[in-house]
């Protein structure tokens, strides 16, 4: 009878010990500043952006996303899906039910001694028999979505909304012409400084080798700065309000290819500003757009077909 106690005890005590909880730890390194990360952990917001389950919300659902936020922490709920993030400096605690299962983990951020780099270590609670389970093989992070947070940062398309491509200054060779118009008047003008710029072409026997570029600066709130111009073929000279201006052939660009209404291009003005400020550029020059079909806006709600450039001295 003793032995049969003893064996139920014992076999208790192993039963038991199975669901003692222990953790599991596993460190990353994300190419993203340390600020960056925090920006995107500490808003609810860039979660449902960056988190693969929760980003395929059909936008039609998008209202029906509760949030709560107080000073230190948040919470997203949507239907029986429910995400509970608490922060603390350079810790993120996080309860998550968002997939029919509950789980607690946690992210701590570490800046990297690369400025562009940050470590995250993430600590996931589960179960003695789980632990003993990964120990026998290779532990699964999936479901802290730690890959989805390191994919979303380190990927352009994704935490810019645009693909991002270096590429470098075409030509050194430029003639310009800089007007300040009437914003009402902004594309009438436009078109008739490319055309001056065409007669100045064909009088020098001179080519154009790349896409007309065109810049469109407000000034104050009934004038627009327009600045267009062309690469062409070799040096020439100045001729009443045709500047030539030599370029910094080869210097870095920025760019962004786009084909969509002219006023919606300032979205991607925006993004490529964030990107340099994430990655601590500065700008060599005022950003310009080519037009990379010849075509200029006639309106704000015209389509274009631009590559849009960010210069830079790295």
């Amino acid at each position: 009878m003793k032995k049969r106690i003893i064996a139920l005890s014992v076999l208790l005590l192993i039963i038991a010990a199975c669901f003692i909880p222990v953790t599991q730890q596993k460190t990353i390194t994300i190419k993203s500043s340390y600020l960056n990360i925090f920006i995107h952990l500490s808003n609810p917001s860039t979660w449902r952006k960056w988190r693969s389950d929760m980003n395929t919300i059909a936008d039609a659902d998008s209202s029906k996303v509760l949030v709560k936020k107080d000073s230190n922490s948040f919470s997203l709920n949507y239907r029986e899906k429910k995400l509970d993030v608490k922060s603390g400096g350079y810790l993120f605690e996080i309860e998550d039910s968002w997939n029919n299962k509950f789980i607690n983990y946690s992210y701590v951020i570490v800046p990297d001694k690369v400025p562009t780099k940050t470590v995250i270590v993430v600590t996931k609670k589960t179960s003695a028999v789980n632990y003993l389970i990964g120990k026998l093989s290779k532990t699964s992070f999936d479901d802290t979505h730690i890959d989805d947070l390191k994919k979303f940062m380190e990927t352009d398309s994704l935490l810019y909304g645009y693909n991002i491509f270096k590429t470098k200054v075409p030509d050194e060779n430029l003639i310009e012409i800089k007007r300040k118009v009437s914003s009402k008047d902004k594309f009438t003008a436009a078109a008739r400084m490319q055309v001056v710029l065409q007669e100045y072409l064909k009088k020098h026997n001179v080519k154009k080798v790349q896409p007309l570029i065109a810049q469109f600066f407000p000034r104050d709130k009934d004038s627009t700065q327009v600045n267009l111009g062309f690469y062409v073929d070799r040096k020439v000279k100045s001729e009443n309000e045709v500047i030539y201006s030599e370029m910094p052939k080869g210097g870095s660009l920025y760019a962004v290819k786009y084909v969509g209404s002219f006023k919606q291009k300032q979205k991607v003005y925006a993004s490529l500003h964030q990107y340099f400020v994430d990655h601590s550029y500065q700008l060599a020059v005022s950003p310009f757009d080519s037009y990379l079909d010849d075509k200029l806006p006639t309106s704000d709600t015209s389509k274009v077909n631009i590559q849009i450039n960010f210069s830079s001295y790295l």
